[in-house]
C-alpha cells in the first residue's frame, strides 16, 4: 500500500498544521476546514510533534498514540491527510526540519503554508533557523483572543525577512487540550470537544485516565448527576433505591460492591426511551434482536442501557455491563454480580408492594437463587396474563438457579 508520501510527490498545494495533537480536538478540525476552504490546498496535512521543543520537560502522550487518534478524527475528510514524519524522526521536532523534508518530497514549485497560531507567532524568532523556514513557506496565522499585537509583528516581519504571512478570517473554536484531559481523568463528558472517533480511540486506550479512575466515587457522583436529568423523579427514586440494596447484597455475600453500585446505577438508564428510539438505537449500535424482543420492545432497554452505560458513561468492566444488560431477561450461569443487580432490581427498598416482594425479601439473604426463581417466575406469568411470550433467556436463568437453590 501506497503512503502519505506518495501523494506529496503529485502536491502541489500543501497546508501544513502542526501541533502535539494531545488529543486532537475540534478546535483542530475548525481550523483546518477554514484554511481548506479559505486557501483552497489540495490537502491540509496534519503532522504531530514527535518530541516538541517548547514542551521539553512536560508529559505528553506517547506520539503513535496521538497520530491514530488525529488519523481517526481526519480519515472520512478527503482533504485531510496526517503524516507521522515528526513521531518517526528522533530527537526534538523542529518546523524548519519538518517543511524542509516536505519541500524535498513535494514537487518543485510546490506552494506551502504553515498554520500557526497567533501566539506562536510572536514568538517565531526564537525558532530553530527561522529565516530559513520564513523562505521555505508560506505562512497562516490563526488570530486568537488577546493577541491582537500580532498584527504589527507581522508587518515587521514581512519587512524585513520578505515573508507572506496571511491571517485567517471564520469562526474559530477556542478549546483547551489541557481542558480535555482533566475531563477525562474526572470522568466528565467530552462530547462536543472532540470527534466521537478519537474520544472512543482515547477511552479505548486508557489515554488521560488516572490509576483507578474508571469506577471512582468522583465518576460515580457525576453518573449520579447526569442519570437525574435524564430520567424522571420516580425512575430515579427507584433506581437510587436499587444502588443502596445492590451495595447491601454485594457486602452480604462478598461481591465487588462498587461494582454492584455502578450497575445499579445505570441499569435503566435506557428505560424511559420510547419504543421507537429503542428500536433505532438498537440498528444504530448493532444490538440483534430477536422475535420475542421486536414485539415486546421494553425488554431491549437493559441491552441498550449497557451499550449506553459504555458510551455515555463510559463504563468498561464488563462485569458491570453484564449485570445492566442481563438484569431484565436473566441467562444461563448468571455470575454473582448478575443475580445482586436482577434482585436489588426486584426488592429495593422504595418498591411499591406486588405480590411476592414480601417472599422475595424474606429469602434474600438466606438464597439469593430461590428469591430470584420467585421474582422470575412471577414475571413469567405476569407476560402470559399479558399476552406477552416469556423470554428463553429467562426460562434459562430460572432452570439453571432451580439446580442451584440452597
Amino acid at each position: 500500500m501506497g503512503s502519505i508520501h506518495d501523494y506529496l510527490e503529485r502536491c502541489d498545494k500543501l497546508a501544513v498544521l502542526g501541533g502535539t495533537f494531545d488529543p486532537i480536538h475540534r478546535g483542530h478540525l475548525a481550523v483546518a476546514d477554514a484554511v481548506l476552504h479559505e486557501f483552497k490546498p489540495r490537502r491540509v496535512l496534519f503532522v504531530p510533534g514527535g518530541q516538541p521543543p517548547h514542551k521539553q520537560g512536560s508529559p505528553v502522550t506517547a506520539g503513535e498514540y496521538r497520530y491514530q487518534m488525529a488519523l481517526a478524527a481526519t480519515c472520512d475528510n478527503p482533504g485531510f491527510d496526517v503524516s507521522r514524519m515528526e513521531i518517526n524522526r528522533p530527537g526534538p521536532s523542529f518546523t524548519v526540519d519538518t517543511i524542509t523534508t516536505l519541500s524535498e518530497i513535494c514537487p518543485p514549485k510546490v506552494e506551502i503554508f504553515f498554520v500557526i497560531g497567533a501566539d506562536a507567532m510572536l514568538e517565531i524568532l526564537s525558532w530553530k533557523d527561522y529565516e530559513r523556514l520564513m523562505k521555505l513557506c508560506k505562512f497562516i496565522v490563526v488570530s486568537r483572543p488577546g493577541y491582537d499585537a500580532h498584527h504589527e509583528f507581522i508587518k515587521q516581519i514581512e519587512k524585513k525577512y520578505g515573508a507572506e504571512i496571511h491571517t485567517l478570517r471564520g469562526p474559530l473554536l477556542e478549546i483547551s487540550g489541557t481542558e480535555i484531559r482533566e475531563r477525562f481523568m474526572q470522568g466528565q463528558s467530552v462530547s462536543g470537544l472532540m470527534p466521537r472517533a478519537a474520544e472512543d480511540y482515547a477511552r479505548r486506550h486508557g489515554l488521560y485516565q488516572t490509576q483507578g479512575t474508571q469506577l471512582s466515587e468522583r465518576r460515580f457522583e457525576w453518573a449520579k448527576s447526569r442519570l437525574k436529568e435524564r430520567l424522571s423523579p420516580r425512575r430515579y427514586k427507584h433506581t437510587l433505591g436499587v444502588v443502596l440494596e445492590s451495595e447491601k447484597l454485594a457486602e452480604f455475600y462478598g461481591a465487588d460492591a462498587t461494582k454492584a453500585r455502578w450497575a445499579g446505577l445505570l441499569h435503566d438508564c435506557a428505560k424511559e426511551y420510547g419504543a421507537d428510539k429503542k428500536r433505532a438505537l438498537s440498528e444504530l449500535w448493532g444490538i440483534s434482536l430477536d422475535e420475542i424482543m421486536r414485539k415486546h420492545i421494553d425488554l431491549t432497554h437493559s441491552l441498550i442501557g449497557a451499550e449506553s452505560a459504555k458510551r455515555d458513561f463510559y463504563v468498561t468492566d464488563a462485569e458491570v455491563l453484564s449485570a445492566i444488560r442481563y438484569h431484565t431477561t436473566g441467562h444461563k450461569n448468571m455470575s454473582l454480580l448478575d443475580k445482586i443487580v436482577m434482585l436489588a432490581d426486584y426488592i429495593e427498598p422504595y418498591r411499591d408492594d406486588y405480590p411476592p416482594l414480601e417472599e422475595m425479601r424474606r429469602w434474600a439473604y438466606t438464597d439469593i437463587n430461590k428469591a430470584l426463581v420467585i421474582g422470575l417466575k412471577s414475571t413469567g406469568d405476569d407476560l402470559k396474563e399479558r399476552g406477552l411470550a416469556v423470554h428463553p433467556w429467562c426460562k434459562d436463568a430460572i432452570k439453571d438457579m432451580k439446580k442451584k437453590e440452597v
